[in-house]
């Protein structure tokens, strides 16, 4: 509480804080950063991904355990491609190996198999 020039108690609540924001890891496995998130947020399907991941979501394909939902990698794409999340079944994150990292399975695929 602050006084002014007529003596009148002002109070400032304009810097209270109600809603704690938290830190998170970013669920790309190559990534692994923290950064801040609002608690009223949820996951997407990709989970939470830091800022600079999530742009990478529209210029790239995404490999995604279908397990864990751990973000595997992103590979580059064309930018009249369609973007596509491809699934691995099991990864070395969750009780898979690298080498199922290798066998990748389209989760949608528009007009092709890759």
């Amino acid at each position: 509480m602050f006084g002014n020039q007529n003596n009148q108690v002002v109070t400032d609540i304009d810097t209270k804080d109600t809603v704690k924001w938290h830190f998170t890891k970013c669920n790309n496995s190559k990534c692994n950063s923290i950064f801040l998130v609002n608690p009223e947020e949820k996951p997407g399907e990709l989970g939470f991904i830091c800022p600079e991941c999530s742009t990478k979501t529209t210029t790239s394909h995404i490999i995604q355990c279908s397990s864990c939902k751990t973000i595997l990698n992103f590979v580059r794409a064309t930018p009249s491609e369609e973007k596509v999340v491809f699934n691995v079944p099991k990864c070395s994150h969750c009780y898979g190996t690298i080498e199922d990292e290798w066998e990748i399975e389209p989760l949608y695929h528009p007009d092709s198999y890759i």
